[in-house]
């Protein structure tokens, strides 16, 4: 199953054309994949507006500010364009089918999901610098504080490296087809891209996993906003929502083509520490 899962997340998919939205504190992003274009819509749902169009395969996203990034799987590229909307423009050129992405700080970090490689690049844009190597099908990457967390489908585990690169540390194995992440404090969150899927939970210094969610159907991205985890359903082409602490799953928006990453801007300037914004996350009081 990882290994078409695989397959699939590298295929190439239709694109459309050009448009904008309005930025607002707490709008969900979704890269609707099989559409070629970033998505933005209120948390509590609505109908989504194009942000950006005519994209080549747009995989993951990450927000800081009033700026999304965004991977784009076949052309190679990391790209960053306004939440406002507008044209993108390139921050990283000549990688080898980036996946995950993340961004702290002035950092933008970036999974190849193919190569297994980890790398980072100035937001300004400049040349990738590898932080870790040898991974089985990275797929999505969260930051917290000084730590990076990737999921390894084909490796099927979550590894920790740190920010300054280094061997990667298993945080939790034996996953099947582990995928999107989200960080709170010291927990992690991971989708388990199957059908049926489901979302685990897991101490970020290691663990056994803890069942939040079940009876998923192929959940790719996830993202946090508060005590909520917004995830991505990729073949029915949805966006639902669950409590972290679990519960019945609660639709935020359907008929979305392929939708893969998510990102969430915060409600406020100061989330609480220890919590995430799609994919770029507060450390923890005390660490």
């Amino acid at each position: 199953m990882a290994a078409v899962l695989l397959l699939a997340l590298v295929s190439i998919l239709t694109i459309t054309g050009p448009a904008s939205a309005q930025p607002a504190p707490g709008m969900i992003y979704v890269a609707e994949t099989g559409a070629g274009q970033v998505l933005a819509l209120p948390a509590s749902g609505g109908t989504p507006t194009p942000v950006v169009t005519g994209l080549n395969y747009p995989a993951d996203l990450a927000v800081s500010g009033e700026t999304l990034y965004l991977t784009e799987i076949e052309t190679g590229r990391v790209l960053s364009v306004p939440v406002a909307g507008g044209t993108p423009t390139p921050i990283a050129t000549g990688l080898n089918r980036p996946y995950g992405i993340a961004v702290s700080g002035g950092t933008v970090y970036v999974a190849e999901i193919e190569t297994g490689r980890v790398v980072s690049v100035p937001t300004t844009g400049g040349t990738p610098t590898t932080l870790a190597t040898g991974l089985n099908g990275a797929g999505e990457i969260v930051v917290s504080g000084t730590t990076l967390y990737i999921s390894e489908l084909e490796g099927r585990r979550v590894v920790a490296v740190p920010t300054t690169g280094g061997i990667p540390t298993a945080v939790a194995t034996g996953l099947t087809t582990p995928l999107g992440l989200a960080v709170s404090g010291n927990t992690l969150y991971v989708t388990e891209a199957t059908d049926p899927g489901r979302v685990v939970s897991v101490p970020t210094t290691g663990g056994a996993p803890t069942v939040v969610a079940t009876g998923l159907t192929y959940p790719y991205g996830m993202t946090l906003s508060g005590n909520t985890l917004y995830i991505t359903e990729n073949s029915p082409g949805a966006v639902i929502s669950i409590p972290i602490t679990g519960g019945t799953p609660t639709t935020v928006v359907t008929g979305l083509n392929r939708p893969y990453g998510i990102a969430v801007q915060p409600t406020d300037d100061q989330p609480e520490p220890g919590q995430c914004w799609g994919s770029v996350c507060l450390p923890p009081l005390g660490s």
